[in-house]
């Protein structure tokens, strides 16, 4: 089994995570994870609600967009700050209003993860507007799904390398 890091970006959505959060961090899963919260809106309330559940959950960290980040876009700045909290390798970069699939959800995401793929997008039935990496994979490979949220695999390294990366068909998987 793979080890991973679930980032999960949300700005006001605390009640999402507060259905999101428990059930993912009680999963089944045979290798270790961590999930990272990352607040782009830095509120004091979600702070305080994160800090309360990181001593219930010794996998859950958190960290916050900072107020002075103007000028750059809140959504990179967001996966970056997550990506290098990451302790692992393979990220799967959530939505907070994700729909866990069953028990078996992490089993079933992380079996792309392998050395054949560099990034795998997961659709998922909720819709909403597409955050930066996931348009920019999308508009690649999966033009016919742009109104659909998405669930994304993705190596650290491609993630944080500074020159964007150019992904062939062989290296993106539709789970």
């Amino acid at each position: 089994m793979q080890n991973f890091s679930i980032i999960v970006t949300c700005q006001d959505q605390q009640h999402e995570l507060q259905r999101l959060l428990p059930r993912l961090l009680s999963l089944q899963y045979g290798g270790e994870y961590e999930v990272i919260v990352v607040d782009k809106a830095h509120d004091k309330d979600m702070i305080e609600w994160l800090e309360d559940m990181e001593l219930r959950y010794p996998g859950l960290s958190h960290t916050f967009c900072p107020a002075t980040s103007r000028g750059i876009d809140i959504h990179k700045l967001a996966l970056t700050l997550g990506a290098k909290a990451a302790a692992y390798e393979w990220l799967a970069v959530l939505p907070a209003e994700t729909q866990l699939q069953g028990e078996d959800w992490l089993r079933n995401l992380m079996a792309c993860c392998n050395d054949e793929a560099d990034v795998a997008v997961g659709i998922t039935d909720r819709k909403r507007k597409l955050n930066w990496f996931s348009s920019y994979i999308f508009r690649r490979r999966f033009s016919l799904y742009r109104s659909t949220s998405a669930v994304i695999l993705c190596r650290r390294s491609v993630l944080l390398q500074s020159k964007p990366v150019k992904l062939s068909k062989r290296q993106v998987i539709k789970l």
